[in-house]
């Protein structure tokens, strides 16, 4: 007989697989090694349960615990960040799962099992990762209570049937209160990584914005109270870089400053031509940037987002998951009409000395020719128009990447267009810089909302005309105007756009099965991601209609209501009287005792089997050793300590005559 703190076969099963559920999509965000001694511990605990191999001892788990210092200090050299935080709990996990020995050790791994479990949601928190930690908890649950089944309950199907039986109740109820609820932030920080998770950053080099355009993954999401504005007209702004250091394109110090932000209800002065107004919210995927995307040019209407003075969106915390705010965009405005400052001038002119002298003699001659800006503009879009060709795969260029892409390759991706000619523009004396967002988006129809992928990943450029402010210039419109008016799977096959992704779903655009499903799957995580990751912006207009006002008195009526409605089924289904005489063992001896009531024989209140069966022995000398037959299956079946045999039980009573 097994002595209570041991622990069962089931339950150790159960454990196994509980820690391999919770373990398997972490694996996709930590280094290689880390799943690796999960794998290791997993597979060792299955052999210490299978009599294959003996517990480690001491010396071999402060070796494996060493290891895994090692292995920490060397991918992260410190445990700050998200990653480092996860991969220490996942070793410690694997740890205790293996050298766990008795009842108290694996209620531990429990325990750490549903910390580790819901700890997926701080990487993603799409629909589908939700059902798999819900999930998750129910094979921890499992466990659970495989842990604590008896010997005579022995089943490895018993542990995950039960688990199911007590989520699936409580399901409603939890509704019910992240329905009336207030959201709560967390209680601890954890510290995130230091660079873009996705799409676009803050700095760009030739050929960044190009390695976006073969992924269809989802950027962020907008939806329009009004008229969408038509495609030509959706320059996504997420950062302006001014400074150029000869190799890449950065944000300015000076724009990056915090002194300099309007934040939300800041109060401010907005121009007389901000009639048309664009109101929309946009649903961001985490990029690790505080940059916002919007329109031109934008007003911050959520908390904790502003404007900046270069008149892009920023938010106080780097978005680390997928987040909703609010804008409100003037396209028609006028920025910096009155003019430039000394220092706002000289950082939009700025250009390291000795660098790409090619274009700085030609930009200059074509500034003496030409002296008026606007004029200038015209003329070096008309000279990409005549010589310049579109493409994603551009040739490499070398120090002087301007004058090798304007001399020489003549062939580029949106950032080569547009770096170039804000290179240009400042060697010939006007005031220009790189914007880079995205352009356009997909409208879905059925859902009335816009769609934009990392393949709109876009580079423009912005110019300082006096009297007019700042005003958007897109050289690459003057290259391939399509790329503008369309989308970019439009100019190039899927196979060109996709080479480096083929399981990318995108690219089977043409079998309407497969890219019906995409859209439905994209619309689930829209809505999931509005009316429940962004729930907290509805959460008063929802109650508000459903109760039909917001006082304590009705959210306490419909919280007791709901909760009563939820558990009425559980509460009847543990209802003593509907269950008694329920059990088919009880039936088939009901029926077994009947057969001997009928014969003259019947059994008295509260009658034990083992009495009632001598007593019919006596009555029925000969069928005494059916009866009695019968007595050992029914109190087999019953009471005994395995599940008994049902079929054995009804074979009995239904061939027992008297």
């Amino acid at each position: 007989m097994a002595a209570p703190w041991q622990i069962s076969r089931a339950g150790a099963l159960w454990l196994v697989v509980a820690f391999a559920v919770c373990i398997a999509p972490l694996a996709a965000y930590l280094p290689l090694w880390v799943p690796g001694v999960a794998a290791l511990a997993a597979l060792w605990r299955l052999g210490i349960h299978s009599g294959r191999w003996g517990a480690p001892g001491w010396g071999l788990k402060a070796a494996l615990a060493l290891v895994c210092v090692a292995g920490l200090v060397l991918s992260f050299r410190r445990l700050q960040g998200l990653e480092p935080m996860v991969s220490l709990l996942v070793c410690a996990f694997s740890l205790k799962l293996l050298e766990m020995r008795q009842r108290r050790d694996a209620l531990v791994v429990i325990f750490l099992g549903y910390f580790v479990a819901i700890v997926l949601a701080l990487f993603d928190q799409g629909m589908l990762v939700a059902l798999y930690i819900l999930a998750a908890m129910v094979v921890v649950s499992a466990s659970l209570v495989g842990l604590h089944q008896s010997a005579a309950q022995h089943s490895y199907r018993r542990p995950l049937r039960t688990a199911l039986y007590i989520f699936l109740p409580a399901l409603p109820l939890a509704i019910v209160f992240f329905l009336v609820m207030p959201r709560l932030g967390p209680l601890w920080g954890v510290p995130a990584p230091g660079v873009a998770v996705t799409g676009m950053s803050d700095s760009l080099r030739l050929g960044q914005v190009a390695s976006l355009s073969g992924s269809s993954a989802i950027a962020f999401r907008a939806e329009f109270e009004g008229e969408v504005p038509p495609r030509e007209q959706r320059y996504w702004r997420g950062v302006t870089l001014s400074h150029f250091d000869g190799e890449s394109w950065e944000r300015a110090a000076w724009w990056s400053a915090q002194r300099g932000i309007r934040w939300t209800g800041d109060e401010r002065r907005d121009d007389p031509d901000t009639a048309t107004a664009l109101d929309y919210r946009v649903i961001l995927e985490k990029t690790g940037g505080t940059w916002l995307y919007s329109l031109a040019y934008p007003q911050a209407l959520t908390a904790n987002t502003g404007v900046a003075q270069d008149f892009t969106l920023v938010s106080r915390s780097p978005v680390t998951r997928r987040t909703e705010y609010q804008v409100r965009s003037f396209p028609d405005r006028h920025v910096d009409r009155d003019g430039l400052g000394a220092l706002q001038r000289r950082v939009e002119t700025q250009l390291p000395e000795n660098s790409n002298p090619r274009t700085r003699r030609l930009a200059a001659a074509w500034a003496a020719e030409t002296p008026e800006p606007r004029a200038l503009i015209e003329r070096l879009l008309r000279h990409y128009h005549r010589g310049f060709s579109y493409t994603l795969t551009p040739p490499s260029l070398g120090q002087h990447a301007v004058d090798d892409f304007l001399f020489s390759s003549r062939a580029g991706f949106c950032e080569h267009f547009a770096a170039s000619f804000v290179f240009f523009m400042r060697a010939a004396g006007v005031p220009a810089r790189i914007v880079g967002g995205y352009q356009g988006g997909e409208l879905d129809e059925a859902g009335n909302y816009l769609v934009v992928r990392q393949y709109d990943a876009h580079a423009w450029a912005e110019v300082w005309l006096e009297g007019e402010g700042w005003a958007r210039v897109d050289p690459t419109a003057a290259v391939a105007p399509e790329r503008i008016l369309s989308n970019l799977l439009s100019m190039m096959s899927a196979d060109v756009v996709f080479a480096n992704s083929p399981l990318d779903l995108a690219r089977f655009q043409g079998v309407p099965l497969i890219n019906q499903l995409r859209l439905r799957m994209e619309r689930l995580e829209y809505q999931w991601a509005r009316w429940v990751l962004g729930y907290d912006t509805e959460q008063s207009n929802v109650l508000a209609r459903l109760l039909g006002g917001l006082d304590p008195l009705r959210i306490a009526t419909f919280v007791l209501l709901a909760s009563a409605l939820c558990l009425a089924p559980v509460l009847f289904a543990m209802y003593p009287g509907r269950r008694r005489g329920k059990h088919v063992g009880d039936q088939l001896y009901a029926e077994f005792c009947a057969r001997l009531a009928r014969a003259g024989c019947e059994r008295a209140r509260g009658e034990g089997p083992r009495d009632f069966a001598a007593r019919a022995s006596r009555n029925f000398p000969a069928d005494a050793a059916a009866i009695n037959s019968i007595r050992d299956a029914y109190l087999a079946l019953r009471y005994g300590p395995g599940s008994g045999d049902v079929a054995h039980l009804r074979r009995l009573v239904k061939g027992f005559r008297v």
